[in-house]
C-alpha cells in the first residue's frame, strides 16, 4: 500500500513533532508533507521562546520531512483578499525570505489557509512554476495547472477504503481531522506501508 499525509497549519512553533516522531518509530520509512506557516506570529507563549531550538530539531528530520508553503501568516483572508500584484511581488518573496531565514528548504508549492483564494493567486503560482493543493471535497475549487488533491481525510474511513494508494489530509492540531484525534487510526495501517511525499502524487490539468 501507498500513502502519502498532508497535513496543515505546521509551523515552527505549532508543530507536534511529538506525534510525528512517535509515527517515525512505528514506521521506520514514515514521510509527511507538511503545509507550513512561514511566519510566526510572536507570542510569550512558552513554545515561542524556545523556536529556535525547535528549528534545530526539526533540521535534523529533513530527510522524511517535506515543508511546503501554506499562506504567509495564516491569516483567516489572506489569499482571498490578496490580488495577482500583491501575491506575485510581495507575499511570494516574503515566504522566501521567512524560510531562507529559518534555512528550511522549502518546495516550491502551495496551499491557500482555509482553502480560500482566487484568480490572481493562482495565476501568480502558474507564472511562477509553483503547485498547489486544492480540497479534494469542492469539485469546483480554483486550480493551478499542476495541483495535488487529497482522496481522504484522517477522520474518514480510508482503511475500509481498498485503495492501493490513500493520499491522506488533516491538520497539525485544533480540528476533527487533526493529528492527535486520528493518531490511532493510522496506527492501524499496514507496517509495510510505503510513504510518499505528497509532489510524488502531483496531477496536470488536461
Amino acid at each position: 500500500m501507498k500513502v502519502c499525509l498532508d497535513l496543515h497549519d505546521f509551523s515552527v512553533v505549532n508543530n507536534r513533532l511529538d506525534l510525528l516522531l512517535k509515527l517515525k518509530e512505528h514506521f521506520p520509512n514514515f514521510k509527511v508533507s507538511l503545509f507550513t506557516v512561514p511566519l510566526d506570529i510572536e507570542s510569550d507563549w512558552g513554545a515561542y521562546a524556545i523556536r529556535q531550538d525547535t528549528l534545530k530539531q526539526i533540521k535534523g528530520y529533513l530527510d522524511w520531512i517535506q515543508i511546503i508553503p501554506h499562506g504567509l501568516t495564516h491569516a483567516v483572508r489572506e489569499m482571498k483578499d490578496c490580488n495577482y500584484n500583491t501575491f506575485k511581488n510581495e507575499i511570494i518573496p516574503k515566504i522566501k525570505e521567512a524560510f531562507d531565514k529559518d534555512g528550511l528548504p522549502f518546495v516550491n508549492g502551495f496551499c491557500a489557509p482555509r482553502w480560500k483564494w482566487n484568480e490572481g493567486v493562482v495565476r501568480a503560482l502558474d507564472e511562477e512554476g509553483w503547485w498547489a493543493a486544492i480540497d479534494g471535497n469542492q469539485p469546483k475549487m480554483l486550480s493551478t495547472k499542476k495541483f495535488y488533491k487529497y482522496s481522504h481525510c484522517l477522520d474518514e474511513p480510508y482503511l475500509e477504503s481498498g485503495l492501493d494508494t490513500l493520499k491522506l489530509h488533516g491538520h497539525i492540531y485544533g480540528t476533527r481531522n487533526d493529528l492527535g484525534k486520528c493518531f490511532d487510526n493510522l496506527l492501524k495501517l499496514p507496517r509495510s506501508t510505503e510513504w510518499h511525499f505528497v509532489t510524488d502524487f502531483l496531477e496536470e490539468k488536461t
